[in-house]
């Protein structure tokens, strides 16, 4: 009982922070952006921001513990300062979704009941994969040894130089320094507060894309269930449903679950002109916060922007959204081309002072 409470106001506060940094961006005092997508936005923003700070503290062999301190007075602040701006506009949407809830109850149930089964399978899945372990084990050799991606989490050896492969994935040293500052074991905060995390979140995509799409709450209520069949039945290793119903914390989940499909609903909104108040911003967020945390990301996500959004702007011809799509297009295609130099063996980048 212990370990659900744990897990339970983990999840909370993980959505706390992704509203509070989602709303800085979103600006919930604009009608057009739904409250829910603040919180899908504040995820990805949070990732871009810790990247930021991560990467330059990893770079030059410097502890957890410093990140740690650097962290958390940076999380601190913007929470603060978002809640200043945005808490009574919080109040005011949370009233709302209240009152939509007790006039359409029938709804609300139908689309509580698939996520509370996905949460629950989820959470009770053994997952013994190689990819899984690594996870699980990297951000506890990174609290164990004080130290971030220097240490080989299988065996414990030291590496002489950083895997360009991991290196811009921060995604995990987040999670080490959450570890590391509450005491929570790795295992459980990976595998299950990030895992009920992810499952919310897409389920909470899902449901933006189906309102969007279909209006009325007893139809999104069925294509959500539908969503839950088709991610409970079609688990091959060639469906993205293995990974978010079994490997669901893996970076891979996050962006073929989570990242591609808001970067869709982002693409429906802003097609039908629905909505206009930093869409690009998102965009942009969505993009680089998934390389933040998979590499898988630098390949997917300009693929799906150019066989969504090129043909969009040129059917628009709005031409100024070229440098914007652009935008949103680089830092990916940055990312795969250091990794492809730093195969070629062209550059190599230590994990000790040189």
């Amino acid at each position: 009982m212990t370990n659900i409470a744990v897990i339970a106001l983990s999840v909370i506060c993980n959505f706390i922070l992704y509203l509070s940094f989602g709303s800085l961006i979103t600006g919930r005092r604009r009608t057009s952006c739904p409250l829910m997508l603040s919180v899908i936005t504040g995820f990805f923003f949070y990732y871009f921001v810790f990247f930021f700070v991560c990467i330059i503290p990893m770079k030059y062999y410097r502890p957890l513990s410093l990140l740690t301190r650097i962290w958390v007075p940076i999380v601190l602040l913007i929470t603060v300062i978002s809640i200043v701006l945005n808490g009574r506009s919080w109040t005011e949407e949370f009233r709302k979704a209240g009152a939509e809830i007790k006039s359409k109850p029938a709804a609300f149930i139908l689309i509580i009941i698939p996520v509370i089964l996905q949460v629950i399978l989820v959470s009770c899945t053994y997952n013994f994969t190689l990819d899984a372990a690594y996870y699980v084990a990297n951000v506890a050799t990174s609290v164990e040894t004080n130290m971030m991606n220097v240490y080989d989490p299988f065996t414990g050896a030291w590496q002489d130089h950083y895997e360009m492969r991991y290196f811009f994935a921060t995604y995990q040293m987040q999670d080490a320094v959450v570890c590391q500052l509450t005491g929570i074991p790795a295992l459980i905060w990976t595998k299950s507060v990030m895992a009920v995390t992810v499952i919310l979140l897409t389920n909470i995509v899902y449901y933006l894309i189906a309102a969007e799409l279909l209006g009325e709450r007893i139809r999104a209520a069925v294509m959500m269930a539908f969503m839950f069949i088709m991610n409970l039945t079609f688990i091959t290793i060639y469906t993205s449903s293995l990974f978010l119903m079994t490997r669901t914390y893996e970076g891979k989940a996050i962006v073929g679950n989570l990242a591609l499909v808001t970067v869709f609903y982002l693409f429906v909104r802003m097609n039908d002109e629905t909505l206009k108040e930093r869409a690009w911003l998102m965009t942009f967020l969505v993009c680089f916060g998934a390389a933040t945390i998979s590499s898988s990301a630098n390949m997917l996500l300009p693929v799906e922007l150019t066989v969504m959004f090129f043909p969009m702007i040129i059917r628009k011809k709005k031409w100024g959204m070229l440098p914007k799509y652009a935008a949103c297009v680089i830092p990916g295609m940055a990312f795969s081309l250091i990794f492809v130099l730093y195969v070629k063996g062209y550059f190599v980048w230590y994990t000790f002072p040189k």
